[in-house]
């Protein structure tokens, strides 16, 4: 239902029914109280008079009970009775009874006294007082009766009154409710309006807290962080498209500029157009990679593609020690691998790739007759796998695993292969760390969380 989005009529729902509920109930109780009160003192008098008869019967035995005869007792069918049986005749009887030739009902003789609710010979409601009492040998039973019209019309009042009042309160509470809450939304109303006016031109504005009720300033907060998250994110995301845009435009730029030197030419020749070619699917090549790099990253940022196994550190080391050792003996540069057998949980490409990348740059950036040193180890439930190179160093460790950081403005590389490597390794639930002294070559450290079956 429509009605019940609003906060506003959930509250006004919650609070009716609440006091409806309540009052209902506190209705119920004071009709019962007041009843109780009503219908116990008419049982009070009746035991009065239940009494008095009783000792003037102890006191004549001639039944002269003209002392009780006056008043309501005397009035014909006045629902004020008495009535006196012996062996189940009835000996005595008030006035308001004999004038019109009525009876009570005759009761069975019972010593405890017996109240019941019942109708009179006039078709009135009465409540009936009934005991039995011992005097000399015989047991006469008393019945006495009292009129319940009156009692019945406070009561009748009473239950009226109660069902005018309380659905009026109901219904003033409702009002009260309704305007006081639409009062204590107008912060919420406005704070909705302050953030329908943020959009992307402006996340740089924040809320003020102090602007705001106690109860709403966590919102406010937490909104404010969010502010700032999508601030950040916004701002990477305007840096990774400029990098990106900047690292494809040389290729580009390549590209054109080739085939323009090959068309301004009037004269070619067959091995210029083949040079050409050459240069322009290198390139092409190159520019491929930085996307499938790009895309890398996008994959990785993005969703959790990575599927685990059971992946053997020092076999994956190996790996890639096989796979660079030609671009190692091109430049130079020895491979040594030392270390022990460590499992981790992961994805096996992955890590490749992560490692890959790192003993690459090692390589690229090491100096002739060179060395790279990987080891693997294990401390404290932690997969260790360090990198060494004699390598130029770096000279900006806190940027180096940055997207499409280069230290060489000079460098044709994409910048990108640290920063795939550091985010698979984060992934994976690692970290990975730098050390470096320029001139005499760096060392990276990858910590990995070992899986609980380490082979030696």
């Amino acid at each position: 239902m429509k009605i019940l989005q609003s906060i506003r009529s959930r509250l006004l729902l919650w609070y009716g029914f609440t006091f409806s509920v309540v009052l209902g109930g506190l209705g119920l109780f004071l009709y019962y109280e007041l009843e109780t009160i009503v219908i116990g003192a008419v049982d009070n008098h009746l035991h009065s008079e239940v009494q008095l008869i009783a000792n003037l019967l102890k006191k004549d035995m001639d039944l002269e009970l003209s002392e009780v005869g006056s008043g309501d007792y005397s009035v014909p069918l006045s629902g004020h009775y008495y009535q006196v049986t012996l062996d189940g005749r009835v000996v005595a009887r008030s006035p308001s009874l004999s004038l019109v030739d009525a009876y009570l009902p005759i009761p069975t003789p019972t010593f405890e006294p017996l109240y019941s609710t019942d109708t009179g010979p006039g078709r009135e409601r009465i409540r009936v007082l009934t005991q039995s009492f011992q005097v000399g040998k015989e047991v006469f039973t008393i019945q006495a009766s009292e009129s319940m019209e009156d009692s019945y019309v406070i009561l009748n009042s009473f239950r009226r009154f109660l069902l005018v009042l309380f659905p009026s309160l109901i219904l003033a509470m409702g009002v009260i409710i309704w305007t006081i809450s639409g009062h204590g939304l107008r912060r919420l109303i406005h704070l909705s309006r302050r953030i329908e006016g943020i959009s992307e031109r402006n996340l740089g504005e924040r809320l003020d807290e102090e602007g705001f009720d106690r109860e709403l300033r966590p919102l406010v907060r937490g909104f404010n962080t969010m502010l700032s998250r999508l601030e950040e994110a916004f701002e990477k995301q305007k840096e990774f498209f400029s990098n990106a845009s900047h690292t494809l435009r040389t290729p580009i730029s390549i590209i054109r500029s080739y085939c323009d030197v090959i068309l301004s030419r009037k004269r070619r020749r067959n091995e210029e157009y083949r040079e050409a070619l050459l240069q322009i699917s290198k390139v092409a090549s190159e520019m491929a990679r930085r996307v499938d790099q790009i895309l890398d990253l996008s994959r990785l940022d993005s969703s959790d593609f990575l599927k685990s196994s059971n992946v053997d550190l020092l076999a994956v080391a190996q790996d890639v020690v096989r796979l660079l050792t030609p671009f190692a003996l091109e430049k130079g540069v020895t491979i040594n691998l030392d270390g022990k057998r460590v499992k981790v949980e992961g994805n096996e490409e992955r890590l490749l790739e992560a490692l890959t990348n790192i003993v690459d740059n090692s390589i690229k950036y090491n100096r002739r007759g060179g060395s790279v040193d990987i080891r693997v180890d294990s401390r404290d439930g932690w997969a260790i796998l360090t990198i060494a190179d004699t390598g130029k160093g770096i000279e900006r460790k806190d940027r180096v695993f940055e997207r499409f950081y280069r230290e060489d403005a000079d460098d044709r590389g994409s910048g990108l292969g640290l920063s795939i490597a550091k985010a698979i390794i984060d992934r994976h639930g690692g970290r990975i760390e730098v050390t470096s002294k320029p001139g005499r070559g760096s060392r990276f450290t990858i910590f990995l969380p070992s899986s609980p079956s380490i082979e030696g």
